[in-house]
């Protein structure tokens, strides 16, 4: 526990990239192999992320997919940028079938499980937004992904991007969505000067019963 706390605790975002470093092929393998720990509604994994190298980078299309990730200085020193992407149709087609699959083997209680089974029947594209509910799912994975890369001692941030144009730059197609908080970079961090800006209290951001009421915590 402790050794999750420090990482936690003294992670920061990387903001500048040594740009002659690259990283080595079986520590990326572990930091993408980090998301597929995390949950997945129905156990469907419907996400797909797209690795850019920079050893790899492609000078004709760089500029395009540079400009659609805001054409921030750290994203061309980062060795390695990874884009993450949903596909709500393609989720919606083996979502019900996967959900049934893991009553058949026990993992779910029909008995106790009514309300989801009644929101699978009824198709999940009806009670809520598919797109935005798998990318909150998504984006556990680019965290467990990010950690991972810190954990290895590498550099890490999540950086925002233009989700139309880096979908256009990258030969994304229409039935998938490129995140806009999704794209995680990584390498080896640079010496960066400055502190690190101070973190909110817990009782700044956290309500207890309902909204507005401070969270008082057992001693």
């Amino acid at each position: 526990m402790a050794e999750l706390r420090d990482l936690l605790e003294n992670r920061r975002s990387t903001r500048r990239f040594d740009p002659d470093r690259d990283i080595p092929g079986e520590v990326l393998a572990a930091v993408l192999q980090a998301p597929l720990a995390m949950p997945h509604a129905g156990n469907t994994y419907d996400w797909r992320a797209i690795v850019l190298l920079r050893r790899d980078r492609d000078p004709e299309r760089w500029p395009a997919i540079f400009e659609a990730l805001l054409s921030q200085h750290y994203v061309e020193e980062a060795a390695a940028l990874v884009v993450w992407t949903v596909q709500p149709a393609w989720w919606e087609a083996n979502y019900r079938r996967n959900v049934a699959d893991l009553v058949e083997r026990g993992l779910i209680d029909a008995a106790r499980h009514g309300a989801l089974l009644e929101l699978v029947a009824a198709g999940p594209g009806r009670e809520f937004p598919v797109a935005g509910a798998l990318a909150g799912e998504a984006m556990m994975g680019v965290a467990a992904a990010m950690l991972a890369a810190i954990d290895a001692g590498l550099g890490a941030t999540i950086t925002a991007c233009r989700p139309a144009g880096l979908a256009a730059a990258l030969g994304v197609p229409e039935e998938a969505v490129v995140l806009p908080f999704g794209v995680l970079a990584i390498g080896h961090a640079a010496a960066a000067a400055g502190g690190a800006p101070a973190k909110p209290a817990l009782t700044d951001v956290y309500y207890t019963e309902r909204w507005g009421r401070r969270l008082a915590l057992p001693s």
